[in-house]
């Protein structure tokens, strides 16, 4: 190609290409230039859109005045027939490794995640097959005709394959064989054809490498790597979310025993006041407390069984199941075991174990390698372009084998005139960057602070247990001994309704301070890193 140019102008085309290539490979101005044009077309897009709010904000009015409810347009209707009572299902009995087992079955949230990271497989399969050998074939068979003209039929055959190199390049194979048989007056002879080629098209700076040209493969790969990750931290917290629901049902059917208990002390109190009363040993002010405690007592359990019906009929809803389900839920503690794991060393740990962790610091790796390859976005366009084929013709078939080569070397050099994209995207790339290193920089302080306060809200709630089950003991005692002094009259009704009360509050707390403990210990072990879950949902 350069013996065709005169001396002169190929020492100026020389020229002209040095100082694109130093233009385009200089970097330094881009920052600066991008920062003047953004901060310049920010200014005046701030003062567009909120110089003048304050009067085009809409002020909320006052509620209209509520009208009149019009009479019911029911009444004096028939009544609606009678609806046969329903079968009696059989109670299906639910621990909780059944229960852990149905959600992963049958729950919607967790069925959808699911699905969404199969989607991303199929995403990542496609990307890995476009950066794979590229197949396509074309046959045609045409039958042209026209008025004054030879009719003349025509076939080919087309086969092509294509590779990304890992250099970047493209390397093209193809073939062909066509044929063509015109009849007719004037027709001529038949004609036949074909051709093999072999093209090659090299990036030598824009585009050129594996980083660069198979980025798209890179990424796709990784994000699904971040998916199965976040898929793997779901399930956990989706196991300690039943748990936490499972056990706390449990709190809440022993806190419906525990206010189904005091509710019978209660009638049994009122009972025994009003006979007192009968035979003169007791005040009609202690017959009203007590009718009065009854009542509260009354209240307080229907509230319970109420609570304890929506919470079973939302944790159905939770597994999957349909409310109209009959389960029975199995009645254990949730095991209680005070955790002592060294602050220092949890922070350690968890630093090394996290998996969301480990994605944040690859996420930064992906943002330096998007900075390098929007740098690379900024050098010129020039490729080494390379072909060679073979082709034939004849008027029989036989005669058309591909007998003649043809061949060409050459290079490509597109001159960067316009790069404003390519700047922006690299000054984009360098502000994602340092988004990225701060965020990584405040997702570990973050990490540090939330492990060190799991494990002081840890050792509260073992401290507060502690006290929980020291105040039952003294609940207790102070029952038998109110108890005691109020048969004796000592004491009033009032004072034996208040101790009773009091042990059933101290017993509901400790309930719910073990079922507390018990998603704290669990959710601890999930921000450690050494929690994990098989595929029914269980720990292990």
């Amino acid at each position: 190609m350069e013996h065709c140019l005169p001396r002169r102008e190929h020492r100026r085309a020389s020229v002209w290409f040095v100082a694109a290539l130093l233009a385009a490979c200089s970097t330094a101005s881009y920052t600066e230039d991008a920062d003047r044009e953004v901060g310049d077309l920010l200014g005046k897009a701030e003062h567009d859109v909120l110089g003048d709010r304050r009067e085009w904000i809409v002020q909320p009015q006052a509620p209209e005045p509520a009208k009149a409810a019009s009479p019911d347009a029911t009444q004096g209707s028939s009544p609606a027939p009678t609806e046969p009572a329903p079968l009696v299902q059989t109670a299906e009995s639910y621990d909780l490794q059944r229960a852990l087992g149905t959600a992963v079955r049958l729950n919607r949230e967790f069925l959808v995640r699911r699905e969404s990271l199969y989607r991303q497989g199929l995403s990542a399969s496609f990307t890995r097959f476009q950066f794979g050998p590229q197949f396509a074939s074309v046959v045609s068979l045409l039958w042209p005709d026209g008025e004054g003209a030879a009719s003349q039929p025509q076939s080919s055959v087309g086969l092509s394959a294509r590779q990304i190199l890992p250099t970047g390049g493209t390397l093209g194979v193809s073939g062909s064989v066509d044929g063509l048989w015109p009849y007719g007056q004037g027709a001529g002879d038949n004609s036949y054809g074909s051709s093999l080629g072999v093209s090659l098209t090299q990036p030598l700076l824009r585009g050129a490498g594996y980083e660069v040209s198979h980025e798209a493969l890179t990424q796709t790969e990784r994000e699904l790597v971040y998916a199965i990750r976040d898929f793997e931290l779901f399930r956990e917290t989706f196991s300690i979310q039943i748990a936490q629901r499972f056990f706390e049902l449990a709190s809440q059917r022993k806190t419906l025993a525990n206010e189904d208990a005091n509710y019978e002390g209660a009638v049994f109190d009122r009972g025994k006041a009003e006979a007192l009363r009968q035979v003169g040993r007791n005040a009609e002010q202690e017959v009203f407390r007590a009718r009065r405690r009854e009542i509260e007592a009354k209240d307080q359990l229907i509230n319970a069984r109420a609570d304890y019906d929506r919470a079973v009929d939302q944790f159905k809803i939770l597994l999957g199941l349909p409310t109209t389900a009959v389960i029975e839920l199995a009645d254990p503690d949730p095991p209680y075991l005070p955790v002592r794991i060294d602050a220092d060393s949890a922070v350690a740990a968890a630093r090394h174990n996290r998996l969301d962790l480990i994605t944040d610091r690859q996420r930064l790796e992906d943002s330096e390698r998007a900075l390098r390859i929007a740098e690379n976005g900024l050098l010129p366009d020039l490729s080494l372009v390379a072909n060679y084929g073979l082709s034939g013709q004849g008027t029989e078939i036989d005669r058309a084998s591909p007998d003649r080569w043809g061949s060409s070397v050459g290079v490509q050099f597109t001159v960067p005139l316009q790069q404003k994209s390519e700047r922006n995207n690299y000054r984009s790339a360098q502000i994602s960057l340092e988004q990225a290193r701060r965020a990584l920089a405040l997702r570990e302080d973050q990490l540090d602070l939330d492990i060190r306060d799991a494990l002081r809200r840890l050792k509260s709630i073992e401290e507060r247990i502690a006290l929980q089950e020291e105040q039952i003991v003294q609940e207790q005692a102070a029952v038998t001994v109110t108890q005691i002094r109020y048969e004796s009259g000592k004491l009033e009704n009032r004072d034996l309704l208040e101790a009773r009360q009091a042990l059933v509050n101290a017993q509901n707390a400790l309930i719910r301070l073990k079922v507390e403990h018990f998603v704290a210990r669990l959710t601890l072990q999930k921000d450690l890193g050494i929690f994990f879950v098989d595929d029914k949902g269980m720990w292990r």
